[in-house]
């Protein structure tokens, strides 16, 4: 057991040296880099801890993941949003195209210059004289612009 202890702390020690990082400039003026150190000497340097089980590299990555989750989600929210809102408005649409349809029929036999009438509740027609065709016409107007987004 002593061995196996030991054993590790020697190559622990290894991978630390290992790790080392020296700095020197030559003659000409240009800067190195090298895990051993030059005859003439050079500035050792210390490199922050970058193994995979860092806590502070963890952390960080953890985090910038954490807001890309919510960016991706806020965009997914923000797009299906999009695509209801452009459901509603193309079903408005649709329906507004439908009344106006109807509506149109409705005025030109409104218009149409023989008898017009009318069913009633009780499934009998109603003729209607020119004061009353008059007044209907004033009563579906303003849907018909409303609808149709003109005059008739």
């Amino acid at each position: 057991m002593k061995l196996l202890t030991l054993l590790f702390c020697s190559l622990m020690g290894l991978s630390a040296a290992a790790a080392e990082v020296f700095r020197w400039t030559d003659e000409n003026g240009q800067v190195h880099f090298s895990q051993r150190p030059p005859p003439n000497g050079a500035q050792r340097m210390d490199l922050p801890d970058t193994e995979k089980g860092s806590v502070s590299s963890d952390n960080g990555l953890e985090e910038r993941r954490r807001r890309e989750r919510r960016l991706l989600e806020a965009y997914d929210y923000e797009r299906a949003q999009k695509k209801a809102r452009q459901a509603r408005e193309a079903n408005a649409q649709q329906e507004l195209a439908v009344q106006c349809a109807r509506l149109q029929r409705y005025w030109r036999s409104l218009s149409f210059p023989g008898p017009v009438y009318l069913k009633g509740q009780d499934g009998e027609r109603e003729y209607l004289d020119d004061g009353q065709r008059a007044a209907e016409k004033a009563r579906v107007r303003p849907a018909y612009v409303q609808a149709c987004g003109r005059q008739p």
